[in-house]
């Protein structure tokens, strides 16, 4: 039986995607920095390595006799990682550099990494982003996850270390903490808030529930035909607007309120820094992993609603 390795195992689709791969028959390791256990504990059948991506010899002796490694351990967020950035570069830069090299010395078979749609930053054009468009990062957060991406291509050229790319499309679901506006906005109305929206509310996305995101990394892993690609992972189709995101979620909850509009520049994103427009054009995964979205946009959201607690930011790091 394979043995994969997840990096942020732990973390909102870290442990969505370790109970898919438990369930598709494969051993896998969590590997992450703290582990929220009263709140999304790891399943019992999965090993458990706690330690940090910065720290090589976790890292070594986590990956000791894998196959496989999905990389997903990552700073994120727009707040923390504008605001942590030299953090940022090194964890999400040099914290990747430790995994390839570790990969090389335990000869896996084939990494995945969680790259993002931040990459592509604001496009000319009002269409569907394919993996062929320019990459134009207005981050710190997209910069690394750019600069990650050539690292796997360079460490192929020189090691023939075997990857694949998954750049994700807002992803959503249950345990994502508040930081990010679907949560935000549930949050705020399960407690008779009014949803703060940022600018206008005329930024458009295209949200993806976790578990389709994750089965996507799982195809891109599982597929000879995805080795030293890269693919668009997300939910092309249902587009909508964050103004007309807050009104989805009011409805949905039966809530009777109003939300409110925050200018961007008192938000956690200025103008120079906000995305206007970011839907996927996923048609190379449809393709190649037959890839396919499944859960709309008012099911996810009922999910999340149901599943209660969302915690408004992430828990700090115990200490090792």
């Amino acid at each position: 039986m394979s043995r994969v390795l997840v990096t942020g195992g732990c973390g909102f689709i870290g442990s969505a995607m370790v109970k898919l791969l438990l369930k598709k028959g494969f051993d896998v390791r969590v590997f992450d920095i703290s582990f929220q256990i009263e709140d999304n504990p790891p399943p019992k059948e999965a090993e458990i390595y706690k330690g940090s991506i910065l720290d090589v010899n976790d890292l070594m002796n986590a990956m000791k006799d894998c196959d496989y490694v999905i990389h997903l351990a990552a700073a994120l967020g727009v707040k923390r990682t504008e605001s942590e950035r030299l953090s940022t570069l090194t964890i999400n830069i040099q914290g990747t550099v430790n995994v390839l090299e570790a990969c090389v010395r335990d000869d896996i078979k084939k990494i995945v990494f969680s790259s993002s749609s931040e990459v592509y930053g604001e496009q000319p054009s009002n269409k569907p982003i394919s993996e062929e468009n320019p990459l134009n990062p207005k981050s710190i957060y997209a910069v690394t996850k750019i600069a990650c991406e050539e690292y796997l291509k360079a460490y192929h050229q020189r090691y023939n270390l075997n990857y694949s790319i998954v750049r994700f499309f807002n992803v959503y679901g249950p345990n994502q903490v508040a930081e990010f506006v679907i949560p935000r906005f549930i949050n705020a109305v399960m407690n008779n808030t009014p949803p703060q929206i940022y600018g206008d509310g005329n930024q458009c996305r295209s949200f993806c529930y976790v578990d389709d995101a994750v089965n996507g990394a799982y195809l891109a892993l599982i597929n000879d035909k995805a080795d030293r690609d890269v693919f668009n992972i997300g939910n092309d189709l249902e587009p909508i607007t964050i103004r007309d995101l807050a009104y989805k979620i009011i409805d949905i909850a039966g809530k009777n309120i109003e939300p409110v509009f925050i200018p961007l520049n008192d938000s956690d994103r200025t103008i120079k820094r906000e995305i206007f427009f970011r839907i996927p054009d996923i048609s190379k995964a449809r393709r190649i992993l037959r890839y396919e979205p499944k859960v709309p946009l008012r099911e996810g959201i009922l999910k999340i609603i149901e599943h209660g607690k969302i915690n408004q930011t992430w828990a700090k790091p115990t200490t090792r």
